[in-house]
C-alpha cells in the first residue's frame, strides 16, 4: 500500500465522501473485496452525525444507509414476490451519468497525490455499479437463495433518478456532448486540465440524494419444440383475423400455446413451425414440425414429467394432437427454419375428373418434375406476384374405386414435392399460372382436386421423444 493512502483515504472523507467511496477509490479493481465494503458501510453506519450532513459526493447517498438498504431490501422483496424460478440471477444498475463524472474526478484528485502512480492518468479504482453489485448481490444471496451468476438467464435492472443530473452535466456538455453510451471513452481521451478547468478540481456537495426509481427483470426467452398433428378441415394453424374480427374460434396455435401459458407465466408467446398447412388441409403422420418461445417466462423449469403433462392437456382437443413436446436452445430453432424452403414434403391428393379415369401411368411416368408456379390467385392479396420454380420428385396416382359416379371419376395422388410447393395449384393449373399441372400431364381441363392431406414433413427435428 503506498504510504500515503490513509492520508488521501480521510481527506476523501473530508471533502464529503462516504467510507464506502473512500475505499473503492483507494483499490484496484481486481484487488477488491465486498467484506472490506461492507466494513467500510458498517463504519459509516456508526456515524449517523456526519454523514446526514450531504449525500456522499461521489455516489450521491447511493452507498449511504438508510439509502442503501433501503434499495436492497426492495430488490429482495421484488424477487421473492416476482415468480421468477431461476435458481441464478445477474445484476444491472442504470445509474445517473453523472456518477461516473464524479468519479472521474475524484479519480484525477487521488492520482495526483498518489506516489506511487502517473499522475497524468487517473488511478485505476472500482466503479460504484460493480462496488454496488458486490455489496447488493451477497445480501440478496442470502435473503433470497439465489446465486449470482453473470451468466445467469435471468437479469436484475435497477433504476435510479438523480433530480439535478441536468445541471451537474451541462458544465462538460459545454465542451463535448455527453450519453451514458460513451461516456466513458470520451472523459479517458478528454484532456485532464480541459477537464478540470470545466467541472472543478473535486465534485460539489450535493444537494438532493440519488433515489431509487424501479426494479425490473427480464429472463432469457425458453423454447418448447414438438410435432403436431392436425385432424380438422376448419382449423387455422395461427389464429385467423380479418379487420379485427376473429374469423374461426380457435387455431393450433391457440390449442397448443394455452397450457403453456398458464404453466410459463411469460409475457410473450411467439408460435413458429417448418411451415403450414391451409385450413381445410389435414396434418396426418408424424406431424409437423413446431416450436413456441416464451418471451420473459417467469416459470421455466419444464422437466419430462411436466412436458408429458402439458401434452396430455392439449391432446385433449379432438383437432389437434402433439407429441415429442421438449425444451430446445434457440440455435436448434435454425433447422425448423431451414426445413420450410428445402425439405421434402409428402402430400395425398384426393382428385377428380369428369368421365372416364385417364390414364394414370402418365402420372406415375413423369416425376421427378420441374414446374414454374406464379403466386396463386387465392394469395395474392398477401404475397408478392412472382414465379417460383419447384419440383415434384415422385408422383404415384391410384384410383380410389371403379367406375364413375355422379359423371365423376376419383383417384388419389401421392406426391412428394419440394417445400413450398403449391398442390392444389398443381392439380387444376390456376388458370395457367402453374405449367405443367396434372391438368396438362392428363390433357383434361376438367381434372380438378377436392381433398388434401400432409402425409409427412422429412426433417428429423426435434428429436424424438422416447417415452
Amino acid at each position: 500500500m503506498d504510504q500515503n493512502v490513509e492520508e488521501i483515504q480521510q481527506n476523501l472523507l473530508k471533502f464529503g465522501c462516504c467510507r464506502v467511496c473512500a475505499v473503492r477509490h483507494l483499490t484496484k479493481p481486481s484487488a477488491i473485496n465486498v467484506k472490506t465494503l461492507i466494513s467500510a458501510s458498517e463504519q459509516d453506519h456508526d456515524e449517523p452525525k456526519r454523514l446526514k450532513e450531504n449525500p456522499c459526493i461521489a455516489c450521491l447517498g447511493l452507498f449511504q444507509n438508510p439509502q442503501k438498504d433501503d434499495i436492497i431490501n426492495k430488490i429482495i422483496s421484488y424477487l421473492k414476490t416476482s415468480k421468477y424460478d431461476s435458481d441464478t440471477f445477474n445484476l444491472a444498475f442504470n445509474l445517473p451519468m453523472c456518477t461516473i463524472i464524479r468519479g472521474h474526478s475524484i479519480a484525477l484528485y487521488v492520482s495526483k497525490l498518489r506516489i506511487t502512480f502517473n499522475p497524468t492518468f487517473p488511478t485505476a479504482f472500482v466503479c460504484a455499479k460493480d462496488a454496488w453489485k458486490l455489496m447488493a448481490e451477497d445480501a440478496i444471496v442470502k435473503a433470497t437463495g439465489k446465486r449470482f451468476d453473470v451468466h445467469s438467464p435471468l437479469l436484475v435492472t435497477v433504476g435510479f433518478h438523480y433530480k439535478d443530473i441536468k445541471d451537474e452535466c451541462d458544465c462538460l456538455n459545454a465542451i463535448i456532448k455527453l450519453s451514458n453510451k460513451n461516456l466513458q471513452n470520451i472523459l479517458s481521451q478528454m484532456d485532464n486540465k480541459d477537464f478540470v478547468s470545466q467541472y472543478g478540481e473535486m465534485p460539489s456537495v450535493p444537494e438532493s440524494v440519488i433515489e431509487f426509481k424501479s426494479v425490473d427483470a427480464r429472463h432469457e426467452s425458453v423454447y418448447i419444440a414438438g410435432r403436431y398433428n392436425k385432424w380438422s378441415r376448419t382449423l387455422s394453424q395461427t389464429p385467423w383475423i380479418v379487420d379485427q374480427e376473429r374469423r374461426l374460434e380457435s387455431s393450433v396455435e391457440e390449442i397448443i400455446s394455452d397450457p403453456i401459458k398458464k404453466r410459463a407465466l411469460a409475457d410473450e408467446f411467439k408460435f413458429s413451425a417448418s411451415g403450414r398447412e391451409d385450413i381445410d388441409v389435414r396434418m396426418l403422420g408424424r406431424g409437423r414440425p413446431f416450436a413456441i418461445e416464451l418471451v420473459n417466462p417467469k416459470q421455466t423449469k419444464f422437466s419430462y414429467e411436466v412436458l408429458r403433462e402439458i401434452e396430455n392437456e392439449i391432446n385433449t382437443d379432438p383437432q389437434v394432437t402433439v407429441t415429442h413436446l421438449q425444451n430446445v436452445v434457440r440455435e436448434q430453432l435454425k433447422e425448423l427454419k431451414s426445413g420450410e424452403e428445402f425439405k421434402i414434403k409428402v402430400y395425398k391428393a384426393l382428385c377428380y375428373v369428369e368421365g372416364e379415369l385417364p390414364d394414370l401411368e402418365k402420372l406415375n411416368n413423369c416425376a421427378p418434375l420441374e414446374i414454374l408456379q406464379y403466386t396463386p390467385i387465392r394469395v395474392l392479396h398477401r404475397r408478392a406476384n412472382m414465379v417460383r420454380p419447384r419440383t415434384i420428385h415422385s408422383m404415384k396416382a391410384v384410383a380410389t374405386k371403379v367406375g364413375i359416379d355422379n359423371g365423376c371419376s376419383f383417384f388419389n395422388v401421392i406426391l412428394s414435392t419440394q417445400a413450398g410447393t403449391y398442390v392444389k395449384e398443381f392439380v387444376h393449373g390456376d388458370f395457367g399460372r402453374t405449367n405443367p399441372c396434372l391438368r396438362t400431364v392428363f390433357e383434361n381441363d376438367t381434372v380438378d382436386i377436392l381433398a388434401l392431406d400432409v402425409l409427412d414433413i422429412e426433417i428429423d427435428w426435434p428429436t424424438p421423444v422416447k417415452y
